[in-house]
């Protein structure tokens, strides 16, 4: 059983603008802290590391880890090595959100830097400290596995499920479960083909411009009256759009945090 609640909701309107004939949803961006993935895989994480002063994080900027992290281990120090990643106005909201967090502290820069100044931290070995994997990647996330068993069990094993892939560890997760899911990458064109090559049921190796994410997720704020994030949820939209033909019943997790608002007028 899950702790944290799994909120599934069916939308036929999404599913018209897509094309197919049923569409679910798991809204895991309604979970607590303003929701999102990691507030659900990084649970166990913060709790067994709840006496860690100083923790490290190689990421992209204004990152969903970063965020949750800080609100699950308020009495530690998260560094964030925020690689800059050209996600326009929603990485600027996002790295000024974490900015505002007291305990916090981000540095950004571009992928070869952040990379070399985290390196160089984990060398130290410094008590007190502690360094995750690349992304916050945790590997083996028992909460989302048991939320994608639930979902099987209750809403049914014939659904094909869509994911964005950051770390990869949700699709690996669903993929454990059933071979039913893509994984939609979002990451630099590099990581991207890493990634590609061994993820099984990665897809997406190129991605619409950010421009055209942003078009997409205005037409579905639309037909929602929500506004999702560009760079995830816009990647995984984008790429649907694009498929000359769908599985007829879709599950998309919508995994990144809601409500931030970061559209600019013109976006809107």
């Amino acid at each position: 059983m899950t702790i944290l609640p799994v909120h599934i909701e069916h939308n036929s309107a999404l599913a018209g603008w897509l094309g197919v004939d049923e569409l679910v949803l798991v809204r895991e961006d309604k979970l607590p802290d303003q929701g999102g993935k990691k507030r659900r895989a990084l649970m166990h994480f913060a709790s067994e590391n709840k006496q860690v002063e100083h923790l490290h994080l190689l990421s992209y900027a204004g990152s969903h880890t970063a965020f949750t992290l800080s609100r699950l281990m308020p009495q530690t120090v998260i560094h964030l090595y925020g690689t800059q990643y050209g996600g326009g106005d929603y990485e600027r909201r996002m790295t000024d959100i974490l900015d505002a967090q007291g305990n916090i502290i981000q540095r950004t820069g571009s992928n070869l830097m952040m990379s070399v100044a985290f390196q160089r931290e984990k060398m130290k070995k410094r008590q007190g400290h502690l360094a995750m994997k690349i992304g916050g990647s945790l590997g083996v996330d028992l909460e989302t596995g048991a939320a994608v068993d639930h979902f099987l069990d209750t809403v049914g094993k014939d659904y094909h499920h869509v994911v964005a892939v950051a770390s990869g560890d949700l699709l690996s997760t669903i993929y454990g479960r059933t071979e039913q899911v893509t994984g939609v990458l979002t990451q630099p064109f590099a990581i991207r083909l890493w990634k590609s090559i061994s993820l099984p049921g990665a897809q997406g190796l190129f991605k619409a411009s950010l421009a055209k994410r942003i078009d997409a997720i205005r037409e579905i704020s639309g037909i929602i009256h929500e506004t999702w994030d560009p760079i995830f949820m816009g990647s995984v939209m984008t790429f649907l759009r694009s498929r000359k033909t769908l599985p007829r019943k879709l599950c998309i997790w919508v995994t990144c945090p809601s409500g931030i608002s970061w559209m600019t007028p013109e976006d809107k």
